[in-house]
């Protein structure tokens, strides 16, 4: 009797809770719902993230830059793009992943109801943090493709097959939009945007001017890149991002500082020590331009590099370091290895920085995007280099006796026999470690002479890439744009020059 009464019992209570069972379908450890604040934040990571890596099935820049060589695998140093499908990660991460968050961190914000004053100039902050980012990430995609999905982007529904925009276009309105963001951002200077949120630059009311200074250097680097197609254009950008305000000091540099914690270290860490594998070493044609700069080398190469004790690398005589061959498999063991502070979990991931900033300023000098020719190309370029050396710790005295040397004055023929030589070569020497931006500024300027390597020549790619090929992905899923697009930017190679590489 008992157990009929239990039984009796059971099923009561299971009927009268079953009249709506459609809880039973919610997880309560992963929530539907989230904030907007945590799609930035984990937008901004996953952007500096993509832009720091070094996993080869990520992010190859380092190596297409000539500034790294590897090891026990060299298809990438040999410009296999298409094993590993890293044209593909790349567009899938910065679209599906990064560009997404924006989007609905952008909807969100967008929805919310503000009942004060305070708290409508912190939505519009917000709003053009988000903005500022989003630019910068569609700058990436087309130094990096050309061509690319954006106008039609952000609306699945309406275009799941989004068409591809003309390069050029996209630039312009990159600027456009930007100039739009410095002004709401001046507007409201006295009030804080995403707070804590904001990983890169604090999100109080003072991270407003770093965030301006960003966005206005951002549209210095569009301009001088386009520069060679629409110099007029360029100038007017130039100068208007000049008078509006850029960054004046290492301090003002875009970077996401990571933590030792799991999962919010330094993507480096985990390619570099937390693998366990020795994949990556100097590339032999940096380090030789490196070493031959000034007796002793660069200052900037004991910061770069180091030389094992055990087993010492054999360096060539009046050398200080050794790199591998680039292109082809290395013996980690026998040549000097990349700096043990790149090792470290909490170093930071940088995306711009006033050293960058500097040399394109240099650039636009010699160019007279702004005034005072050569002689204010010196001083940027001065420029350029001591805040290099400064953010890697080099004595200030150190600093000066190098800008003296011969084949770094730049008032020296022996530092260069053209101007693009000159700016070029120390670019690429300060771009260490933020290989997209030292490819950009080989493509732009053609310095150093890189040259491909003779397995990749064997291969029919006779010289470095200029730019990946479209994902597969977009090949079989959207053809009908992708086809328009290989076409209009004269052919889906890696020797298509993106619109801006004129020369």
């Amino acid at each position: 009797m008992k157990k009929i009464l239990l039984l009796i019992s059971f099923v009561s209570i299971t009927i009268s809770c079953s009249t709506d069972i459609t809880d039973m379908n919610v997880d309560p450890k992963r929530p539907t719902a989230t904030k907007p604040e945590y799609m930035f934040t984990n937008a901004q990571k996953g952007l500096v993230d993509q832009m720091s890596s070094t996993s080869v099935n990520l992010n190859v820049f380092r190596l297409f830059a000539q500034q790294w060589a590897e090891t026990t695998y060299p298809n990438e140093s040999q410009y296999d793009l298409s094993a590993r499908k890293i044209p593909d990660n790349h567009f899938r991460v910065l679209y599906r992943d990064v560009l997404a968050d924006f989007y609905d961190a952008k909807g969100m914000i967008k929805g919310q109801v503000t009942e004060t004053e305070e708290a409508a100039i912190i939505k519009q902050n917000k709003l053009a943090l988000i903005d500022i980012l989003e630019a910068y990430t569609y700058s990436i995609l087309v130094d990096t493709f050309g061509n690319v999905p954006y106008s039609q982007v952000g609306d699945i529904v309406t275009y799941p097959l989004p068409a591809y925009d003309d390069a050029k276009t996209i630039y312009k309105d990159l600027v456009a939009r930007l100039t739009a963001d410095v002004l709401v951002l001046k507007k409201n200077a006295a009030t804080p945007n995403f707070g804590s949120a904001d990983i890169i630059y604090a999100g109080d009311a003072a991270s407003n001017g770093k965030w301006v200074k960003f966005a206005n250097s951002l549209i210095v680097k569009l301009a001088v890149n386009i520069s060679d197609v629409e110099p007029a254009y360029a100038t007017t950008q130039i100068q208007a991002a000049l008078v509006s305000g850029v960054m004046t000091e290492n301090k003002d540099n875009t970077k996401l500082v990571y933590l030792s914690t799991s999962g919010n270290q330094n993507p480096l860490y985990a390619d570099l020590v937390v693998s366990k594998r020795d994949d990556f070493i100097p590339a032999e044609t940096f380090v030789e331009a490196m070493d031959a700069v000034v007796p002793g080398g660069d200052p900037r190469m004991t910061k770069y590099f180091v030389n094992a004790t055990k087993p010492v690398p054999v360096i060539p005589p009046g050398r200080t370091f050794v790199g591998g061959t680039y292109g082809e498999a290395n013996v980690f063991a026998t040549y000097s290895h990349i700096t043990a502070t790149l090792n470290n979990p909490a170093y930071p991931g940088t995306i711009f920085d006033y050293s960058e900033l500097q040399f394109l300023l240099a650039e636009a000098a010699e160019k007279n995007l702004i005034p005072g020719g050569s002689a204010q190309a010196k001083i940027h370029y001065d420029a350029g280099i001591t805040a290099s050396m400064t953010e890697w710790g080099v004595p200030a005295a150190s600093i000066t006796t190098y800008l003296s040397q011969p084949k770094v004055s730049y008032t020296n023929p022996l530092s260069g026999a053209t101007w693009q030589e000159k700016i070029g070569m120390q670019a690429w020497f300060a771009l260490y470690n933020r290989g997209f931006e030292a490819w950009t500024s080989y493509r732009r300027l053609d310095f150093p002479k890189l040259k491909s390597p003779t397995t990749a020549i064997n291969k029919n790619i006779l010289t470095v890439p200029v730019r990946y090929t479209y994902p597969g992905v977009e090949q079989s899923v959207n053809g009908t744009n992708y086809t328009k697009a290989a076409s209009d930017i004269g052919g889906d190679l890696m020797n298509t020059k993106i619109f801006w590489d004129k020369f």
